[in-house]
């Protein structure tokens, strides 16, 4: 069973942990400091655990599918790092578009980019997200280049659990009582004489 729908329930997840944050900050919900951050923390959680079940899933049951093509566009998103990844879709022999992909980290820096426009690939990818798990050149600049797709399920979510975890600590001391009543100073003046 396809459960691509999962990924956009983990994004809602997000939304909903986004929203416990700012009210543990505001502090304009009528819920109890504890109540607030469970909520915070079950939404990053949840969030985690459902983008897993769901990548799993695809990972084990997508059906695959071969296409081979000319790069009709590519687009290279390059990462703060110098890293860049590619979004790209072939021309296939009857003149139809593939459908769009994208990659993880293909390249170290720009001038190394190895999919380039007119280049023939054979892509293996999952029908159910149209994830490439293989690329490989046929013909073109970088002929015999062959990628390998990693894990992208454990970078989503190690960036997703690192700031819910930041934010939680973050929450956690913005939301304390700070209207804690002032200790009262009782001195004892001696009496100087009536």
């Amino acid at each position: 069973m396809n459960l691509f729908w999962l990924k956009y329930v983990s994004y809602a997840f997000l939304a909903g942990a986004a929203f416990f944050y700012i009210v543990l900050r505001s502090r304009f919900l009528r819920l109890s400091r504890t109540v607030k951050l469970s909520m915070y923390a079950a939404c990053i959680v949840l969030a985690c655990l459902v983008w897993h079940v769901q990548e799993t899933n695809a990972a084990a049951n997508s059906p695959r599918k071969l296409i081979i093509g000319t790069v009709a566009w590519v687009s290279a998103n390059q990462h703060k790092s110098g890293t860049i990844a590619d979004d790209f879709q072939l021309k296939t022999g009857s003149a139809s578009l593939s459908p769009e992909f994208s990659t993880d980290n293909i390249a170290d820096s720009m001038a190394q980019q190895p999919i380039r426009m007119g280049d023939t690939l054979g892509v293996l990818y999952r029908t159910w997200d149209n994830v490439p798990l293989t690329i490989d050149e046929l013909e073109g600049q970088h002929h015999g280049w062959h990628y390998s797709r990693y894990d992208d399920d454990g970078a989503y979510i190690f960036s997703v659990a690192l700031v819910g975890l930041i934010g939680f600590i973050a929450a956690f001391f913005a939301s304390r009582d700070k209207s804690k009543p002032a200790a009262a100073h009782n001195t004892i003046l001696g009496d100087s004489g009536s």
